[in-house]
């Protein structure tokens, strides 16, 4: 028996449209970010001041260089992140993704290659004014552009991913074309 295909969606992942998936993604996990580093370098500045005023030199060489490799790694390491994600070859030779949406699972398909991904195995969907994000993680995602469906339209997808996912979607407004 063959199942029925409800949408399909062709996106090419290309520099401009990797980069409003990392700002999106930026601000949407930007505030526990923040929080969590701020805990951090107030945990370590106050052991550091306790080791520095009980005259312990070794320990407060141990939390500085701590706090160094910390505030370095917070700072450097969302570039070096972004610059090895845009180097992919999905992204620096700007491929196509071809996504099939069944009843119980999709169908991701490049030139070489497909996967089958059951919804419940998705972590999160996000929807925003130009694409759907798929997230299979909290950090990556598979990223729908709602320009690109050839079957069926992006409403009716947002109703039938809204549906799929219950509680694991989300609708943001914050980007714009």
């Amino acid at each position: 028996m063959k199942k029925k295909l409800f949408f399909k969606n062709s996106t090419k992942y290309s520099k401009k449209v990797y980069d409003e998936f990392t700002r999106f993604h930026n601000d949407k996990n930007s505030l526990t970010y923040d929080l969590f580093t701020l805990f951090i370098l107030i945990l370590l500045i106050y052991c550091l001041v306790m080791t520095i005023k009980n005259k312990i030199v070794f320990l407060a060489i141990i939390f500085s260089l701590t706090l160094l490799i910390f505030v370095g790694y917070r700072l450097f390491n969302p570039f070096f992140f972004y610059k090895k994600e845009v180097n992919k070859k999905a992204v620096s030779k700007e491929k196509t993704f071809k996504f099939y949406f069944y009843d119980k699972y999709f169908k991701i398909r490049d030139n070489l290659d497909y996967d089958t991904i059951y919804y419940f195995r998705l972590h999160k969907v996000y929807e925003t004014n130009n694409f759907f994000y798929l997230y299979f993680d909290k950090k990556y995602s598979f990223i729908v552009d709602k320009s690109g469906f050839s079957q069926g339209t992006a409403e009716e997808f947002s109703k039938f991913i809204k549906n799929k996912m219950l509680f694991k979607y989300s609708k943001c407004n914050k980007n714009k074309k």
